[in-house]
């Protein structure tokens, strides 16, 4: 995929190994696509006989991109085998042909179904009605979070205890400011606010990790999700406040109508003490270190010489922007979740 001129027959190539029973394939068209945040992106018009009849399909590749400029690190192997156990329960485009090694397209790479629905931000500019969105959001949202824990990948770690898994998830800010090239001590007061303020405990469940309106695409049916490499066990709820985060600045906020909690509620099961705008909030600056953390490690590489994408710099600006974000949310909540509401 780093070379789209050999792309259109190493992708024929690969076709032909994984469609053994297809004939007269043609790979019509093969253009990189804009957008991809962390990996390579591009989308295929291909034709092929299937048993003497004529098909047309369009798929996206999705690979890792060379080494020294990756914005972030994560598996593609990982991603596969999160995209087999939600296609079952959630609306997702379809994992198709995964190539483990990059041996056939050049990089590890998978291929999926091309969706026709709308990316959210576009369909929300464009004037569309909008009124049904957050319940929508609810419904995909809940959608994975309640898919059972012993149907997911045996690679995910299973933390033992919400607490347990709290506690590492707060620590990471701390070890984010202790393996950054600088001290940055607004990491280290967040991680005291956060330990001393904790919600309610909820049943750990997949998290998407980057749900977020990028990740979204919309059609009359409700939600497709897209990106799951950031998957893994957790708090379904910083998944409720990355989407607020991200939101602050790409607007609109979704969690903010009444209506988001309550459906959200309604489906998975959850009370208002553990599901509410104030415990969103409380995730919208828990759930974002994940993200943070690779945004740092990839503006660190760059000063180190590891890496030369301008994108790893570039991306700092997110970073600082949300500092303010969450000091300002810190601040908001204290009125409302006090020291008291810490675990005992």
């Amino acid at each position: 995929m780093h070379d789209p001129s050999e792309m259109p027959e190493r992708l024929r190539a690969f076709l032909a190994a994984q469609e053994p029973e297809v004939d007269e394939i043609v790979v019509e068209s093969y253009e990189p696509m804009t957008g991809g945040y962390s990996r390579v992106l591009a989308r295929a018009a291909v034709r092929w006989r299937r048993g003497g009849t004529a098909e047309q399909h369009t798929f996206v590749l999705r690979g890792d991109p060379p080494a020294d400029r990756a914005l972030l690190f994560s598996d593609r192997a990982a991603e596969w085998a999160v995209l087999d156990a939600v296609a079952g329960h959630s609306r997702v485009a379809k994992g198709l042909y995964f190539d483990p090694t990059g041996d056939a397209l050049g990089t590890i790479a998978i291929v999926l179904e091309h969706s026709p629905a709308t990316s959210l931000l576009p369909y929300c500019a464009s004037g569309s009605e909008t009124a049904h969105l957050p319940a929508r959001l609810a419904e995909a949202a809940a959608s994975f979070h309640n898919i059972p824990i012993d149907q997911l990948p045996a690679a995910l770690d299973r933390p033992t205890s919400w607490d347990g898994y709290l506690d590492v998830r707060i620590d990471e800010w701390r070890r984010t400011d202790r393996e950054h090239v600088e001290s940055l001590p607004v990491l280290r007061y967040v991680a005291e606010w956060l330990d001393a303020h904790r919600p309610p405990p909820v049943p750990l469940t997949l998290i998407h990790g980057d749900f977020q309106s990028a990740n979204m695409l919309v059609d009359d049916d409700g939600m497709v999700l897209l990106d799951w490499e950031l998957a893994q066990i957790g708090d379904p709820r910083e998944d409720l406040g990355y989407f607020k985060a991200v939101a602050q600045a790409a607007p609109p906020d979704l969690t903010d109508d009444e209506s988001f909690c309550a459906r959200y509620r309604e489906l998975t099961g959850l009370d208002e003490t553990q599901v509410n705008p104030v415990v969103v909030t409380y995730f919208m600056v828990l759930g974002v270190i994940g993200t943070s953390r690779r945004l740092f490690e990839g503006g660190a590489a760059f000063a180190r010489g590891d890496n030369t994408s301008v994108g790893s710099l570039f991306n700092l600006n997110s970073v600082t922007f949300g500092q303010m974000m969450w000091l300002q949310a810190c601040r908001q909540l204290e009125a409302v979740l006090p020291p008291s509401a810490r675990r005992q």
